[in-house]
């Protein structure tokens, strides 16, 4: 049984957050992706109009500037709130990409490049994070093969401390918390 869906745009994306994500709190979560931003907002107004499912639609702000963020980030919530009914539904943007959360902790992402960066790579990292781990991590292996073989689970618990995983975890956990209380 379907509780919530999590919409996103690229399988890269899905990869991400299969893995950070608590296994007990997706296995009734499904992912649902589509091939650009457009295509996403329409998938999730589509599905929170359609199944009366709750739904969290994530996507990269692909920029860090907070005017831009709030306008997009309204934009979209006006459009979902006007299929949602009462449906409970959350837009979650990944500032300025989603690639930001292997960020979270310099220390790990040196371990696995195998080296220190300065604090102008890291101001650019921030401002460039898929860019930057491509750069760093190169080309011949995807990020996140590279990032994910090489971290253990005490690793992945740091990522998850994003604030962008958490957000996704404290939606979904508001799901399954008032899912339980109904049955």
């Amino acid at each position: 049984m379907t509780l919530s869906y999590i919409v996103l745009e690229g399988n890269k994306n899905q990869e991400i957050l299969e893995k950070l994500l608590p296994k007990n709190l997706i296995q009734d979560v499904k992912i649902v992706v589509g091939d650009s931003q457009y295509e996403v907002r329409s998938l999730a107004s589509s599905l929170i109009a359609t199944r009366h499912i709750p739904v969290i639609l994530i996507l990269d702000a692909n920029t860090d500037n907070e005017s831009q963020i709030f306008q997009k980030t309204d934009l979209i919530n006006y459009l979902l709130r006007r299929a949602a009914a009462k449906t409970p539904f959350q837009v979650s943007l990944a500032i300025p990409e989603i690639e930001i959360i292997f960020l979270q902790n310099k220390s790990l992402i040196e371990k696995i490049a195998q080296r220190e960066f300065n604090d102008l790579e890291w101001q650019l990292a921030q401002s460039k994070p898929k860019e930057f781990l491509e750069t760093v991590l190169g080309k011949e292996q995807s990020i996140n093969e590279k990032i994910f073989s090489n971290i253990n689970d005490e690793e992945i618990k740091i990522l998850q401390q994003h604030p962008l995983i958490q957000e996704i975890m404290i939606f979904l956990s508001s799901l399954n918390v008032s899912s339980v209380a109904i049955n």
